[in-house]
C-alpha cells in the first residue's frame, strides 16, 4: 500500500468510519482501528476478533461496499 492509502486509512479510523484492509502474506482481513504514523504500523480488528499489528508496506486497501438502502 502506498503512505498516502495509508494516512487516508488512519484518519478515516481516527474519524471513526470504518476503514479495510487486507494482509495477503497471511490472507487476513480487518477494520482499521489504530494506526502509527510514526512506525508505519496498522493496528486492525480481524473477523474472528483478533487484533493484528501489520506494516503499511504489506497490506492492500479491501473495499467493502457501503451499507444502507439501494437507490
Amino acid at each position: 500500500m502506498k503512505k498516502d492509502r495509508f494516512e487516508h486509512h488512519c484518519l478515516e479510523a481516527e474519524a471513526g468510519n470504518d476503514a479495510f484492509v487486507a494482509h495477503p502474506a497471511s490472507g487476513e482481513e480487518g477494520r482499521v482501528i489504530e494506526c502509527s504514523l510514526k512506525l508505519g504500523h496498522l493496528v486492525v480488528q480481524t473477523s474472528d476478533n483478533q487484533r493484528r499489528c501489520w506494516d503499511f508496506h504489506e497490506c492492500e486497501d479491501l473495499n467493502h461496499p457501503k451499507s444502507g438502502p439501494m437507490i
